[in-house]
């Protein structure tokens, strides 16, 4: 008698959110719509996680099942190595899920910060401003980090589980890493110099340290075809553009394509 043969499992390389989903249903909310995205089904979970640590190659786009599960799984747990605050985000699912952005042009010069927010995988909020004339791509990428955590902070509080996705590794080691070992050394380096934005960092690391059990922080590729990364980047020069001093919810059409459209960081 020939193998009884799994449910099938499929691959987001490039879509609204990336990773390893258990239906097409789940497959084709992330990549329906959405520009050049990058997907494809497996026979089984195994060849799914490979495929996705492989990258999407020359992958073909999945075909779409005769007949649609009524019941919706949701995914396992991946067997990538667990993650962390440096490491690319696990193929798991949250209520909320954040991106967050700065940009600066020229660098040092007028620097913006943008923000996404998506409620059970559906876009709710884009935010851009705290415009300065002379900052940085650092001290744009940590406001928005800090403003990130500030929306963590009231989800949580209602019962929401929550996921950050920042494409600064300064940003996330800053605040997840060093911080602890500069504020003991009275925020100074380990050479005894005095860090750079400690009028950032100080406030954000208290702010983690009382979320980190709570919140999971994932680190996304810049520029990578990640609606939500592309998103945070445009509101972040839309800000510096518009000169925003306060961090504002964008009024706007908020239609994918035509934020997009926006000027790129």
């Amino acid at each position: 008698m020939a193998a009884r043969k799994g449910p099938k499992s499929y691959v987001v390389w490039v879509g609204r959110q990336t990773g390893i989903f258990s239906t097409w249903d789940e497959c084709s909310r992330q990549v329906k719509g959405y520009p050049k995205a990058r997907y494809k089904s497996f026979p089984s979970r195994e060849e799914a996680e490979a495929a996705f640590a492989k990258g999407p190659g020359g992958a073909a786009p999945a075909r779409k099942p005769r007949t649609a599960s009524a019941t919706v799984t949701k995914p396992a747990t991946s067997r990538r190595p667990k993650a962390t605050p440096s490491q690319d985000a696990p193929a798991q699912r949250y209520d909320i899920e954040i991106y967050c952005d700065g940009a600066c042009e020229p660098n040092p010069g007028d620097a913006g910060s943008g923000m996404v927010v998506y409620r059970e995988g559906v876009l709710a909020e884009l935010w851009y401003g705290l415009h300065n004339p002379q900052g940085t791509n650092n001290t744009a990428e940590l406001n928005a980090f800090h403003q990130a955590l500030r929306v963590a902070e009231q989800e949580i509080a209602r019962g929401a589980s929550v996921r950050i996705h920042c494409d600064s590794t300064y940003t996330i080691n800053a605040i997840t890493k060093w911080a602890g070992g500069w504020k003991r050394r009275g925020w100074k380096k380990a050479d005894g110099q005095a860090i750079k934005n400690p009028e950032i960092i100080q406030p954000t690391h208290a702010l983690y340290e009382r979320l980190k059990a709570k919140v999971a922080i994932a680190h996304v590729k810049g520029h990578a075809g990640v609606e939500g990364n592309e998103l945070a980047d445009r509101m972040a020069m839309y800000g510096a553009d518009q000169r925003e001093p306060a961090f504002t919810r964008y009024q706007g059409n908020q239609d994918v394509a035509e934020v997009l459209r926006l000027k790129r960081g």
